[in-house]
């Protein structure tokens, strides 16, 4: 799903994560990419996440990221990535 994603992100032309599962220690996760210059973490999420346990741990995954001062954005295997990358166009680049 990774590949899938960061193949959607190369044929619509945008910008590439500037690293891969970086260890943020403090949060004790490793998001799928980030945008290290825009403090931007992305999480690739299958179905693994629909399970409760999974998503409660994600939402702590997330605050903890947050309160450190991350923008966390997740793709889930059901949303429509190209809605998701036009409201953050600033992190994605390209154009409508």
């Amino acid at each position: 799903l990774e590949r899938d994603w960061l193949d959607f992100i190369e044929k619509s032309k945008l910008r590439l994560p500037t690293q891969a599962q970086k260890l943020i220690e403090g949060c004790n996760t490793r998001p799928d990419f980030v945008y290290g210059d825009r403090a931007v973490a992305v999480y690739v999420d299958g179905p693994p996440h629909d399970y409760p346990e999974r998503a409660a741990r994600d939402s702590q995954q997330v605050e903890c990221m947050e309160d450190l001062g991350w923008t966390v954005l997740r793709f889930n295997y059901k949303d429509d990535w190209a809605k998701i990358v036009d409201k953050y166009r600033g992190v994605f680049g390209g154009g409508k």
